[in-house]
């Protein structure tokens, strides 16, 4: 079987390490179900063949991976748990408290790399616009340094001054290195 020239990357989907045990967990759920009624079997097989077949953008229908699926088909799907973490209206939730806590450490760490992602992005995109700028600003001779602090200084008298005559002072200092 060739490859699939569509793929660019060959780093596993997550999750692919017990794709095959889900696989087999699946199946034999829907032989439990379909020995209790068939049509429910065909039902649930023809969604997952449609959800395999299309995209639906939708945002309150989420595609959930095969470990959340077996495990909202545990005895968890039976316990009402209103409330948050440590909160519940009703005891004996200890053990909800401890999915849900894994469950927010899992996507508070997701949200603080994406965070971490977007900020270094940041960083880089800046600290080119600010190299651009400086490449722009730098002058071709002394006499083109000197020439835009007076200009800065006439201006802008005040805040430019000091501006001016730290351009000035840069200039006069190359120059003596000369």
């Amino acid at each position: 079987m060739a490859a699939d020239p569509t793929v660019t990357s060959h780093v596993p989907a997550p999750g692919a390490e017990y794709a095959e045990t889900a696989s087999a967990a699946y199946r034999s759920a829907l032989e439990v179900i379909e020995s209790v009624e068939p049509r429910i079997a065909a039902a649930t097989r023809k969604e997952l063949a449609d959800q395999r077949d299309s995209l639906k953008l939708i945002a309150s229908e989420n595609y959930a991976s095969p470990a959340v699926l077996l495990t909202m088909g545990t005895w968890f799907s039976d316990k009402y748990a209103e409330g948050t973490i440590g909160h519940r209206f009703y005891a004996a939730c200890q053990n909800v408290d401890t999915v849900e806590a894994l469950a927010e450490k899992t996507d508070v760490k997701a949200q603080a790399k994406a965070k971490v992602e977007e900020v270094k992005s940041q960083a880089k995109a800046k600290v080119e616009e600010v190299k651009a700028k400086a490449a722009q600003a730098a002058p071709e001779s002394p006499q083109e340094g000197v020439e835009q602090a007076q200009t800065l200084v006439k201006q802008n008298p005040k805040p430019a001054a000091i501006a001016g005559v730290a351009v000035a002072l840069f200039v006069l200092w190359r120059l003596l290195r000369r």
